[in-house]
């Protein structure tokens, strides 16, 4: 029998990368900007003017009030969250092999407060009316362990987690290539935003304390230098909405 010697040049190119699924944001929050929204929302709740938008939200949850852009203004995180938003649509399409010269325009039109206490929960939903969604959180008690179930000892415990879903198929078990659900414990301070098309539902928990959070939408176009449009909005990033129309006694 004949031996080969074996070839030992490496491999001038060795890549792995992940070409499918969509680009998330994780963002942790200045302070200041965590203590000023945590007090805006504290004035929204106790106000009995703050309008409820619970009639339009898929939560099983008491308290959603409005939230309006002049709340933001007035607590002085608006120029904040709008670059938030417009650096995750810049990073995503940068990443995507978009030139660095294209033009992004992105602008926040809803957002809301959700105060969740116990046994509260939002199934699995999307966001219509908009190409972006995102949550910050603001308080998130320690839920976990409080069911002290002697059969799930020593499995992983998501209550008051959130939780999205990209693929069933990316969830086999020992699939190191793909993951298509992904279980986060949100804490104080924490920006999540991903495409509003993504499925996401949160679990509910026992016993004390109030998990909120700050959810908004967005929406965004992005045009290339001569200005021809690529992607986003086609109607251009104009949203005359009741985001805008705070009334003097709300």
């Amino acid at each position: 029998i004949v031996m080969t010697e074996q070839i030992r040049t490496q491999p001038p190119v060795f890549e792995i990368a992940k070409h499918f699924g969509p680009f998330m944001a994780h963002i942790e929050l200045p302070e200041e900007v965590v203590v000023n929204l945590t007090k805006m929302t504290d004035n929204l709740l106790k106000n009995p003017n703050t309008p409820s938008h619970g009639q339009q939200l898929a939560g099983v949850i008491h308290d959603e009030k409005l939230i309006y852009q002049q709340d933001f203004i007035d607590a002085g995180v608006n120029d904040m969250l709008e670059g938030c938003v417009r650096t995750y649509v810049y990073e995503s399409i940068i990443r995507h092999g978009n030139p660095k010269d294209s033009l992004v325009e992105t602008r926040i039109n809803s957002a809301w407060i959700v105060s969740q206490y116990e046994n509260e929960y939002n199934p699995e939903h999307t966001h219509s009316g908009c190409e972006i969604s995102g949550v910050i959180y603001l308080k998130t008690p320690d839920t976990k362990g409080r069911r002290n179930f002697d059969s799930k000892k020593g499995k992983e415990d998501h209550d008051g987690d959130i939780s999205f879903v990209h693929s069933a198929t990316g969830n086999r078990n020992f699939d190191v290539f793909e993951k298509g659900v992904i279980n986060m414990t949100p804490v104080p301070g924490l920006l999540v935003m991903f495409p509003s098309y993504l499925i996401h539902t949160v679990y509910p928990f026992i016993g004390e304390g109030e998990r909120r959070c700050l959810p908004f939408n967005a929406i965004y176009r992005i045009m290339d230098k001569d200005k021809h449009f690529v992607a986003g909005n086609l109607a251009n990033v104009v949203n005359p909405t009741f985001y805008e129309e705070k009334k003097p006694n709300e």
